[in-house]
């Protein structure tokens, strides 16, 4: 039971609670009734002078009252054995002091559960989920009476775990409930699901809790380790955000680091040197603690251009460590359709990394005629097993179907019509006025083009593909999320993204004219200039949307010099392999775990049951009105297979993995070192829209237990009382 007192709009600085019942409590409550009865009850005495072999008779007859009730006499006894029955019961029901959740507040507390908060910062130790709980539950014991807390989970998706409740044993348990996921992180999507939630009565069950005010601005908690991106642009309104890190804190300048991310430009094959990882660059101070980890953060195959039959599978491994690690890449490959047999050695290699940089790694794999399931495992200890294993699936290859739509720009098309790409790609060309032709329209609406590239030509209608943009907005996006600007300068690109993988001539190109962005809610900048985004990538419906803010020609002159350096071809094969839909008929790509997976086999029924590793049916997958089948719940890296019938044949087999170099690094964000200035401290700080916030720690719960004083004032009392009756006090 729950007692405690509020007074509306005004904060309270004691309240009670206790686990007693109303029983327990009204025995309690007859203990100094029954102090006060025994003292009605004494006997009075008179002095007298007896001989003393009349003592022991008189003592005796003590044991007897002479008189029923009489006047209750002023005794010293009497009111110390009252203060000492007062005051425990007063410790009994649990006084505490005000503290940090006060009366009537709504918390909201956001535990990250992305891949990296699996991660052991000891060995052995608790996983950063674990810190994050007993975090969490600091701030449940610390509730007042009248306040409610909503647990929320947050990875690549947000969920809620439990809406809002004053019942801590409910709290404790969601809390426990919680799992490390093996997704990335997205601080924008738990950011939109708390602003949607931020007036809790609409959720409140009658009697539960008390509003301490009209207006009560919920306090969002953030349990996290920072592994994610900064959210610019989002208003945070009434919502009071409040980060608490988890894992260690960033070193100091000059703590004696080797250097700072990056910061060892040779080693650097991202082409990231100079930049930190948390977007700034490694001159500014930021000195992040080494991560104890080794993460694969690419695993891809390549058929060779002469023999398409042959596959050769390409890997990237990066140390995060400040000392160097010697490790072994072991391929090994599966039987697909029979799990729980043991995995087959094919080779190795031995890879010598230097401290915190990239390395990566081959395997020439013969001609199959069927499909072939692969692994590449990684044998290192460190802090972050799951980065440590890859997973790939080789099928036979098909050409992906690519609707290109422009006023003839010949070097796209070229670089369409390369002997690399005709293997993989159908390329058709059209000019902007047939893409009002009621049989183009019927085949974008139907799904038959896997990618559809509209350059410098704003699409009409929203097709059901992926889409890439180049110089416009993509169709059904409004024209109010760009801006024009002149001679952009490209500054950053995010080299993470499997559409920029091995683009590295960004820095230095031209750009005449350009848009700038503004990027749709959880869109993934992939360029940015000195004036704003210049490209991104968006989902839709299980599409995506890329892109490019700039055009590659305007009339017969260059817009860019883009086409004439080596990454643009390599960013249109990317594409051709990412968006258009290679991944579905070739399967030489993988997924990133708690994605949304888009499937388009050719397939009789409309139905597909996934499996995943171990051959349990994890989800079944109806048809959607386009054709695909969309796979949501494949939230665990490894390979996955749909079936839509019981023989060998009937089946299809995709990966999905982490490749992402943010949950790999396991450096924690948020947290200002010690020694830095005021004036770089917002360096270090996770911004949320135009708002630095500084990450901490909850040391202790904030609501101090009052009984234990209590306590031990009556134990002094009854000292008291001892010392009173033994001195033969007169009272």
């Amino acid at each position: 039971m729950v007692l405690g007192f509020a007074v509306v709009g005004q904060a309270v600085p004691w309240s009670f609670s206790s686990p007693l019942n109303a029983g327990a409590w009204m025995v309690l409550a007859a203990v100094p009734l029954g102090i006060v009865l025994l003292y009605f009850l004494k006997l009075r005495r008179r002095p007298v002078l007896v001989p003393s072999t009349m003592l022991w008779k008189r003592s005796l007859e003590d044991l007897h009252v002479n008189s029923l009730f009489q006047r209750l006499r002023r005794s010293l006894l009497l009111m110390l054995q009252l203060a000492f029955v007062g005051l425990l019961l007063l410790a009994l029901t649990g006084p505490r002091v005000q503290g940090l959740a006060r009366q009537g507040q709504r918390l909201v507390l956001a535990i990250d559960e992305s891949a990296s908060m699996g991660a052991r910062d000891g060995d052995p130790g608790p996983t950063r989920l674990d810190e994050a709980k007993a975090e969490a539950r600091k701030v449940i014991e610390a509730m007042e009476p009248g306040d409610l807390a909503m647990i929320v989970a947050f990875g690549t998706e947000a969920r809620v775990v439990v809406q809002y409740t004053a019942d801590k044993g409910l709290l404790r348990r969601q809390l426990d409930s919680i799992v490390a996921t093996d997704s990335g992180t997205s601080l924008r999507e738990v950011l939109e699901l708390v602003a949607g939630l931020a007036n809790p009565q609409k959720y409140l069950e009658p009697g539960e809790g008390v509003v301490a005010s009209e207006v009560v601005a919920p306090r969002l908690f953030l349990f996290t380790d920072g592994g994610f991106a900064d959210v610019p642009g989002f208003s945070l309104g009434n919502i009071q955000p409040e980060v608490v890190a988890v894992g260690p804190p960033p070193r100091a300048p000059g703590s004696g680091d080797r250097g700072g991310a990056g910061s060892d430009p040779a080693g650097d094959p991202e082409g990231m040197a100079g930049i930190g990882t948390d977007g700034t660059e490694a001159g500014s101070g930021i000195v992040p603690i080494p991560s104890d980890n080794v993460a694969i953060l690419a695993l891809s195959a390549a058929r060779r251009a002469e023999t398409p039959e042959e596959v050769q599978l390409l890997g990237r491994v990066r140390n995060y460590r400040d000392q160097p690690v010697v490790c072994r890449a072991a391929l090994l490959s599966r039987a697909p359709g029979r799990p729980g047999l043991p995995d087959t050695l094919i080779d190795a290699v031995e890879l010598e990394l230097a401290p915190r940089s990239d390395q990566s790694f081959q395997f020439d794999l013969g001609s199959s005629e069927t499909e072939a399931q692969y692994m590449v495992r990684l044998d290192v200890e460190d802090a972050l097993p799951l980065d440590n294993t890859a997973y790939l699936v080789i099928g036979q290859p098909r050409r992906t179907r690519v609707l290109l739509v422009g006023t003839g720009n010949r070097f796209l098309a070229d670089t369409l019509d390369t002997e690399a790409v005709r293997p993989l790609a159908e390329v058709t060309n059209i000019a902007e006025e047939r893409l009002s032709d009621p049989d183009i329209e019927r085949e974008l609406a139907a799904g038959e083009y896997d990618l559809v590239i509209y350059d410098g030509v704003a699409g009409k209608r929203v097709p059901q593909a992926n889409t890439l943009s180049f110089g416009v907005l993509p169709p059904g996006t409004d024209a109010g999320r760009a801006r024009p600007v002149e001679a952009p300068l490209v500054l950053d690109w995010d080299t993470a993204h499997p559409l920029l993988q091995y683009v590295r001539d960004f820095a230095g190109i031209g750009i005449r004219r350009g848009l700038v962005l503004e990027p749709p809610t959880g869109a993934r900048v992939l360029i940015e200039s000195d004036q704003g985004p210049l490209a991104y990538a968006a989902t839709r419906s299980g599409f995506v949307d890329v892109c490019v803010g700039f055009g590659l020609i305007e009339g017969q002159e260059f817009n860019t010099n883009w086409p004439l350096r080596t990454g643009f071809p390599l960013f249109i094969y990317n594409c051709l392999r990412v968006l258009g839909s290679a991944q579905e008929g070739r399967g030489i790509e993988s997924y990133r775990a708690g994605a949304t997976i888009l499937l388009k086999p050719t397939i009789p029924g409309d139905r597909l049951e996934i499996f995943d590793l171990s051959g349990q049916r994890v989800e079944t997958v109806e048809r959607s009105a386009h054709g695909s089948f969309a796979v949501t719940r494949a939230r665990r890296t490894g390979i996955y297979e749909a079936a839509w019938g019981p023989g060998p044949s009937e089946r299809t087999a995709f990966a999905v993995n982490l490749f992402d170099p943010r949950e790999s690094d396991l450096s924690t964000r948020g947290v200002v070192p010690p020694g830095v200035p005021d004036d770089e401290a917002e360096r270090y700080l996770i911004r949320i829209g135009y708002n630095p916030v500084a990450a901490r720690r909850i040391e202790a719960p904030t609501a101090q237990e009052g009984w234990w004083p209590l306590t031990l004032v009556a134990l002094a009392i009854v000292l008291v009382e001892w010392y009173v009756y033994n001195r033969r006090v007169a009272v």
